[in-house]
């Protein structure tokens, strides 16, 4: 009984150090991302040039998400499992070579399609833009040249779940760092000296890479591509079984952006760029956690699932929402109190005006509401895909966009709140399909939440209501170190640091869970020194 405490204690060691490795990781990652948004709004300010690029580029991303994106990795990775479990390595490896060549193809023909019908895709993405005279001709022209990089992007989501299922979980986390880094270094050396076109392809360049960095590794664990078509593949009729009601659950993201960029595109020059990027912030500070836990839980989830261990796949989905709640509190805190100054700080430079930070910091405000929501579908999603349920996300989902539509068009259309409004619509949006996947998790597998769980959320919103109060107090109180950057930057870590010691102090006075396990493991390493 000792050695397998022991070894269980190990064996969480583990999983601590390789989320917090990737963490760092991802980290990395979202803020070379924003670095690479920092340069293009400083180089375009919040525009027509910026609006046509950032929907340009978010645009094939959209579309891959909606038709291949998440489904890849959610029905790939669980029969993928399988196959090495209950068939071994040679079998595995033969439908992963089945499943590039089919989705490639798939995704092949996306691009040309894409290609081949920019304008009209614009035209039906971003009506507003019509108002202004070449404003869609010059985003599909933009368009013509990033669509194929679905095609990079298709195989390198397999690449990525081929990799993470032999426990490989760097490099996956690393290709979004070589990526940016082209970016960032493109807009360095050559800034606008080629226009929006060089930037549009350094772009698909940095998306390509994505793929081709993973290959020497994937050789390492014995993978290398055999040409295999075979729609009759016992996994490639299971992933299609599964695959239609994967990918509408995971459109809520794509359709949210869809609709915020189709009534912002009515609303003038930049309120699509404003609604991207804070969007984007948004995006970064839950994904570096979100996509870091779901990343690493996923496979095993997945092996849970197929094991029949519910027990186990009980507890690693409780403790995994426990914690996303808990951490992504805090931060939503911060960014409801500092949202104006974090702009400011990111963006407000070069061509990006105070005018531009006020919207832009409206944006992130009514979105920092559904932070937490967001988070917690990332990892409740990938619950019920390793059990091989993807009509419940579905059907949530449906929910989700059915919300997010109906409150655009009252916030944005009826109230006229703009970008405000259409921003607490996402968030609204997000917080609904959070509540319904708690409800249908635990009906599927009793135990995910009872009323202690319930409790320890009041509990952590609690905590996160306090950080907020303190920060939103502290922030004009600074008001006399200036207003530089560098100075509103001490600012925001001057309220930051209290506030996430005022959350630490009220979770460990209220017994959180997640303090209690975290002071219980910092105490145990004491102990052992």
């Amino acid at each position: 009984m000792e050695m397998k405490q022991n070894e269980g204690v190990q064996n969480g060691g583990r999983a601590v150090r390789t989320i917090g490795l990737m963490a760092v990781i991802i980290l990395l990652a979202k803020l070379m991302g924003l670095l690479r948004e920092m340069l293009v709004a400083n180089l375009y300010g919040q525009g027509m040039a910026s609006d046509m690029i950032n929907t340009a580029t978010q645009i094939p991303l959209l579309f891959f998400d909606m038709v291949l994106g998440v489904a890849i990795l959610s029905t790939f990775v669980p029969i993928f499992n399988k196959r090495l479990q209950q068939e071994g390595k040679a079998q595995a490896m033969d439908f992963a070579n089945n499943f590039v060549t089919i989705v490639g193809s798939i995704a092949m023909l996306a691009a040309l399609l894409g290609v081949l019908f920019a304008e009209p895709v614009v035209r039906l993405m971003v009506p507003g833009y019509a108002q202004v005279p070449g404003k869609i001709e010059q985003t599909a022209q933009l368009l013509r040249i990033l669509f194929p990089s679905i095609v990079f992007t298709a195989v390198a989501y397999i690449a990525v779940g081929i990799l993470q299922s032999f426990g490989e979980f760097t490099i996956p986390s690393l290709i979004s760092v070589v990526s940016n880094g082209v970016m960032i270094l493109y807009l360095i050396i050559f800034g606008n000296q080629l226009g929006l076109t060089g930037v549009a392809a350094s772009m698909l360049i940095a998306w390509a890479l994505q793929l081709f960095i993973q290959i020497p590794w994937l050789k390492k664990f014995g993978y290398g591509y055999r040409f295999r078509f075979d729609l009759k593949d016992s996994g490639i009729k299971e992933a299609a079984l599964i695959a239609l009601p994967v990918l509408i659950s995971s459109w809520v993201q794509p359709l949210c952006n869809v609709i915020n960029m189709s009534f912002g595109s009515g609303l003038g020059d930049g309120a699509v760029s404003a609604l991207n990027w804070a969007n984007k912030i948004y995006i970064i500070m839950v994904g570096v956690f979100a996509y870091a836990i779901t990343n690493f839980i996923f496979p095993k989830l997945s092996r849970l699932g197929a094991g029949d261990d519910e027990q186990g796949f009980v507890q690693m989905t409780r403790m995994s929402v426990g914690w996303i709640i808990f951490i992504i509190t805090l931060v939503a805190a911060l960014f409801l109190a500092l949202s104006e100054p974090i702009i400011r700080v990111v963006f407000e430079r070069g061509a990006f005006t105070s005018e531009a930070t006020s919207i832009t910091a409206t944006a992130l405000f009514y979105y920092s509401f559904g932070m937490v929501g967001y988070a917690v579908c990332e990892v409740l999603n990938k619950s019920f895909y390793a059990i091989q349920d993807g009509k419940t996300p579905m059907f949530t989902s449906i929910f989700g966009v059915l919300v997010n539509f109906g409150c655009a068009a009252l916030f944005a259309g009826v109230f006229r709140m703009g970008v405000a409004g259409l921003a607490l619509a996402s968030a609204i949006s997000s917080l609904a399909i959070a509540a319904s996947l708690i409800v249908m998790i635990n009906r599927r597998r009793k135990g995910v939440v009872d009323s202690h769980f319930l409790w320890n959320l009041v509990k952590t919103l609690f905590c996160g209501g306090a950080a907020f109060l303190t920060a939103k107090w502290l922030y004009p109180l600074t008001a006399a170190f200036g207003d530089g950057m560098i100075w509103t930057l001490i600012r925001l870590a001057v309220c930051a640091v209290p506030a996430g010691i005022v959350f630490a102090g009220f979770a460990w006075l209220f017994k959180v869970d997640e303090m209690k396990t975290a002071l219980d493991k910092f105490f145990r390493k004491r102990v052992k020194k």
